[in-house]
């Protein structure tokens, strides 16, 4: 016989006269993952979600900081030129 794997798996089914339905799928189904496998996969992904937004925030200000200490020394720099103009 001649192979049919160039055609997608429903032109496949289509092409045997054989129809998959729902029902089929179900019964092959062994259940997946429990409720505390979801649970804990879900807590892992939050956490780690948790420690990068806590990396990129400690960062930022950081950055801030510097930048405002920056403009400080600045504004100092041109206040203490106009009390000396004076």
């Amino acid at each position: 016989m001649f192979s049919l794997s160039f055609l997608p798996h429903s032109k496949m089914a289509i092409a045997f006269g054989r129809r998959t339905f729902s029902t089929e799928m179900a019964k092959s189904h062994n259940g997946g993952a429990g409720f505390f496998s979801r649970v804990s996969s879900f807590l892992v992904g939050a956490g780690m979600t948790a420690l990068a937004a806590e990396f990129y925030i400690f960062k930022e200000v950081k950055e801030g900081n510097l930048e405002m200490l920056k403009r400080h020394k600045e504004l100092e720099k041109r206040l203490a030129a106009l009390e000396y103009k004076k």
